[in-house]
Parts: structure tokens; C-alpha cells; sequence
């Protein structure tokens, strides 16, 4: 398995860096791979490319290979996160983003799902090198875009709900600690997070 993956991977890799494009790491793709990503899952579904648990460090995955990983509603479902992070941390070039959406503490999504094991807030990704609070982990990432998502499938509901969305992601936008602390439980939750982090790596970790 370990050697088949590195083989695939990086034939993956090489045929992007030839035709000028992006490596990209979907870590917990399941069968909705980003297009053009290398995708890994721990279930064999249609399009995963490598099967394995993302609970498992480290991942059969070469150092710095990737310019953009993703974890699309993964992080929740994970036990340990933090390993997952580090990994993504691992596998991005220096600069590298690793891109996140996952739901909000406050949403209606938080907690519907029962294999959700955690939530997270606007702050927990400054927990990698960007508070005081950054002595748990060696992976250190900065914080490039955090965005409040108030309807994380808006093309469903009907116009007047639409609009209102629309005037609640304007002021989210605008003032997303206000929105957080204070707004969030009166318009019934913030659905996602979307989260953008740039791989903080000097020359010794490639």
C-alpha cells in the first residue's frame, strides 16, 4: 500500500509540475474530490486515490509536496485534529495554504451529525504559532483569511431567506468579532467556517 501510494503520488505530482499546474492534497475527500487533487480517505470510494486513516501519522505522503491541501468537513470528524494539521503542515511547500471549511460552534450543523467529535471558533486556528497558546504543537501556519459563513448551502432556500443571508453575511463580513460573540445565537448560528492558512516553514524542514 505504502509503496503503491508514493509511486501514484508521485506520478500525480510530476504530471501537474509538468503542465505547469498546482499540487493538491484533498485529505478526507470522500467522493466529492476537489477537481485536479490527489485525494485521500480512509473508506475505498470512487475517486479516492489513496486509502488511509487520517487518525494515522504519519501519512504515506512525501514532505513539502503539496501547494494546497484541503480539508473539507473533515476536521470534526477527526479524534486527534491536531494530527491531521501537522500532517498538512508536513506535506505543504513553504507558503503553502491548507484550506478549511468545517462548522461553526454555533450552527445548526455544529452537532446534527453524530460522528462529529468538535467544533471550532474564529480563533481556534491561531492556536499554530499565533497566540501563547502555540506549545501543543510544532506546526505553525499564519492565519491568512478566516470568513463567518452564515448559509453554508444558500442556492436551497427560498428568496426572502436568501436575502436576509445575503444582509447577514454583508455585516459577518464587515465585523465577524461582533458577529461571533454576540450576534451568532440571535439569527440561530453561523453555519461554517472557511479558513485559509499559509504554511509557515523555513529551509531546515525541506
Amino acid at each position: 500500500m505504502v509503496t503503491l501510494s508514493a509511486t501514484s503520488i508521485e506520478v500525480y505530482a510530476a504530471a501537474r509540475r509538468a503542465a505547469g499546474l498546482p499540487v493538491i492534497l484533498d485529505l478526507g475527500c470522500g467522493a466529492n474530490k476537489v477537481p485536479g487533487a490527489f485525494g485521500m480517505d480512509t473508506t475505498a470510494l470512487p475517486g479516492v486515490d489513496l486509502v488511509h486513516d487520517l487518525g494515522a501519522a504519519p501519512y504515506p505522503l512525501p514532505d513539502s509536496c503539496a501547494d494546497a491541501i484541503y480539508f473539507n468537513h473533515v476536521l470534526e470528524h477527526l479524534e486527534h485534529p491536531l494530527t491531521a494539521l501537522e500532517e498538512a503542515w508536513r506535506l505543504a511547500r513553504p507558503n503553502g495554504q491548507v484550506l478549511i471549511r468545517t462548522p461553526h460552534y454555533s450552527g445548526i450543523y455544529a452537532w446534527r451529525d453524530p460522528t462529529h467529535r468538535r467544533t471550532f471558533s474564529a480563533a481556534s486556528f491561531h492556536y499554530f504559532g499565533e497566540n501563547n497558546f502555540s506549545y501543543y504543537t510544532k506546526a505553525r501556519f499564519h492565519v491568512v483569511h478566516v470568513r463567518l459563513k452564515y448559509f453554508m448551502e444558500e442556492e436551497f432556500w427560498p428568496w426572502p431567506f436568501r436575502a436576509w443571508g445575503r444582509a447577514v453575511q454583508w455585516f459577518l463580513d464587515r465585523h465577524p468579532t461582533v458577529g461571533e460573540r454576540f450576534l451568532c445565537y440571535l439569527i440561530g448560528g453561523i453555519d461554517e467556517l472557511q479558513v485559509t492558512l499559509a504554511a509557515m516553514k523555513s529551509r531546515e524542514h525541506l
